[in-house]
């Protein structure tokens, strides 16, 4: 699990949400309720997955491939993450029944989702002025988003994989990103810890855990593929949020489901019919083409969310904002 996490550094401070300043959002008769499924509430069979047409060929999320180290401190390129950190270790889960070490690849319907069905006070506020954008929120899902349990419980299944002690708990989220953001003149590696954040409030960090394997793959996260971190930040590992209401189809293209941290939309994978995957994406994980952006249909470049690795961004195509260590609210 990442160590690293959100809050923002001094100059956005004033920008805090009044809402964010009162103290833990862990779940209580207030702000969670919880229910115990199988796994996550539903199944972990239930994972959602369409049989979706790709440019070559059909999806199949039963045999994706591992991203497990698959990054570069040097520079990028297409499906490797250009990560700011060498990163080393060993990973969350080692082996498991939804991972094939024979083909290098792992079960998205086969991997065991974390129990619980907790709801929260989550905000987001995304308000334009000038050219800023700026985000505001407390780090916590909107409804009807609803996260797993955590800690993770010695009596979930899950348990015997990653016993992840992490809390879930509010943040002191401040961002503010160029309202029409343009490419920099070279690329910028991606952080550890958050490197966007989703329209539900959830943050993003990248593909990996803590030593460099693919941590949608190798780390248990609940129902909508998220999971908290030490600091207690929940986040997703650049994979597609399964709760974020995506509407795309093989009628409807994909909506925005996020923003990165330098301004640019992340959008989900639908396009014309199609799935989109790594291949048709750039060496940042992005493309230009006519997305809803600012109210307007244009022709823009934009990230996309893929059930294939690095899932979103693998590096910054744009110029990123700075974020710092965390705070809690």
């Amino acid at each position: 699990m990442r160590s690293c996490t959100i809050s923002i550094v001094p100059l956005l401070a004033s920008l805090f949400l009044s809402a964010c300043s009162g103290g833990s959002s862990s779940p209580t008769p207030s702000e969670a309720s919880t229910s115990s499924g199988s796994t996550g509430g539903t199944s972990s069979a239930e994972y959602v997955c369409p049989p979706a047409q790709t440019s070559s060929g059909t999806l199949n999320c039963a045999a994706l491939p591992l991203g497990d180290r698959k990054f570069s401190t040097t520079g990028p390129s297409v499906g490797v993450v250009y990560s700011c950190t060498q990163l080393s270790g060993k990973p969350v889960v080692e082996s498991a029944p939804w991972i094939d070490a024979q083909t290098n690849t792992w079960s998205l319907p086969a991997k065991l989702a974390v129990r619980g069905l907790v709801s929260w006070s989550g905000s987001i506020s995304v308000t334009e002025s000038g050219s800023t954008r700026t985000i505001t929120g407390n780090g916590l899902p909107i409804s009807p988003y609803r996260t797993g349990t955590f800690p993770i419980s010695k009596n979930d299944p899950a348990y015997k994989y990653d016993q992840n002690p992490n809390s879930i708990e509010s943040q002191n989220f401040s961002f503010q990103l160029p309202l029409n953001p343009t490419a920099a003149s070279s690329t910028s590696c991606l952080p550890q810890g958050p490197i966007g954040i989703t329209t539900s409030g959830v943050a993003i960090y990248d593909a990996f855990d803590a030593a460099g394997y693919d941590g949608a793959a190798r780390e248990l996260q609940d129902d909508c593929l998220g999971h908290p971190d030490p600091s207690d930040t929940y986040h997703i590992h650049g994979s597609i949020e399964l709760c974020t209401g995506d509407t795309g189809s093989v009628a409807q293209n994909s909506e925005l489901i996020g923003y990165a941290f330098d301004g640019y939309g992340i959008y989900g994978p639908w396009y014309n019919g199609k799935v989109l995957t790594t291949k048709d994406l750039d060496q940042c994980h992005g493309v230009t083409s006519p997305v809803e952006w600012n109210g307007q249909t244009v022709n823009i470049y934009h990230y996309v969310a893929t059930y294939d690795f690095p899932y979103s961004l693998s590096c910054y195509t744009g110029t990123p904002i700075h974020v710092g260590p965390a705070t809690k609210a």
